[in-house]
């Protein structure tokens, strides 16, 4: 399975660069541009006191993650490309200290919280879709990330069978265990139409 690589990691000068960007960006440079929120790739919103955010992850930036390096032989990228292109990946963040207050006024307290694990692991997939157009996008790939409780926050690695579409995406989380209403973030069209090309060293 996929594995995740802290955000952190790779964010070298995101506020230097604009939401214009550029043709072509070296890699360490296009890392940040996708992770600069200014460029919408990156959107977060707030509810019932938790924040929320949504990562969108280009093929690209996911080869880069994955493989841990911004120098990638050409046939290494495209072998890694391959793996991925078909689903569109995306990184889901909920605060943890502000959610799990959330789980301590639910109505039954005890049950919420001795189904936590499972519904973390495996249930919160199914109270995820992606709007593109007319059509709703189940979950289709859902990964908890394990931080043994040292991240601030829950993250998922999430992925959705793609398809030939143009339009924005609008992401909808509704938690059934605590009642919270759908959580609604939105990638535009436009962001991901002005996202650079990879121009990889060498």
């Amino acid at each position: 399975m996929l594995k995740q690589i802290p955000l952190s990691l790779f964010l070298f000068g995101a506020s230097a660069l604009s939401s214009c960007g550029k043709h072509e960006l070296p890699p360490q440079e296009y890392v940040a541009y996708i992770q600069n929120s200014q460029n919408g790739l990156f959107v977060s919103t707030k509810a019932n006191g938790v924040n929320y955010t949504l990562q969108y992850q280009p093929t690209d930036y996911l080869v880069m993650l994955q493989l841990k390096s911004f120098s990638i032989p050409a046939e290494t990228f495209k072998e890694q490309y391959n793996r991925f292109k078909g689903i569109e990946h995306y990184v889901f963040h909920i605060d943890r200290k502000e959610w799990d207050s959330l789980v301590t006024k639910a109505s039954d307290t005890s049950k919420v919280r001795k189904g936590m694990t499972e519904y973390l692991d495996f249930k919160i997939q199914k109270d995820i879709k992606l709007v593109e157009g007319d059509d709703t996008i189940p979950c289709g790939i859902s990964e908890c990330e394990s931080s043994m409780g040292m991240l601030p926050y829950y993250s998922f690695v999430l992925g959705f069978n793609a398809k030939d579409y143009s339009g924005d995406r609008k992401f909808i989380y509704g938690n059934k265990m605590i009642g919270t209403g759908n959580i609604k973030l939105e990638i535009t069209s436009s962001s991901i139409k002005k996202i650079p090309k990879l121009k990889m060293n060498g």
